[in-house]
């Protein structure tokens, strides 16, 4: 299990110089982006350089890719910020999901505070594949 983990970490962190390599990523992404490579690691003091909050790969799975679809207004020091992540979860399987990112300007720096599944990325591929009447 400790080899599975190190070469997920690897591969992430691989993924993660890639992408901000490619192109001109916002400083959401970025913050994004780190705090999803971190969170498998399961490392507080890591993680806690970009958020308030942690991501469990055992419960919440592992976000293999995503990509911002929007970006809120800022209001009173806080702003929502939507991706499409492809999230492989604690069985194996991968779906995507619509995540919203709460991010909260704390001591100067933008951290995640929150993290939620929109209601629609919940439903299960058999509800959302039953005929309609």
């Amino acid at each position: 299990m400790r080899w599975r983990a190190l070469v997920l970490s690897v591969a992430s962190a691989l993924w993660a110089v890639a992408s901000v390599a490619c192109g001109a990523a916002s400083a959401e992404e970025q913050t994004l982006l780190r705090f999803f490579v971190a969170a498998p690691t399961l490392d507080r003091t890591v993680i806690g350089k970009y958020a308030t909050i942690g991501f469990n790969p055992r419960t919440d799975g592992i976000v293999q890719h995503f990509t911002i679809t929007s970006v809120g207004p800022e209001r009173q020091e806080q702003k929502d910020v939507t991706i499409d992540a492809l999230v492989r979860d604690p069985n194996g399987h991968t779906a995507r999901r619509t995540l919203v990112a709460t991010f909260r300007r704390i001591e100067g720096r933008w951290l995640i505070t929150g993290l939620r599944q929109t209601p629609a990325s919940q439903t299960s591929r058999e509800a959302s594949s039953a005929p309609q009447n």
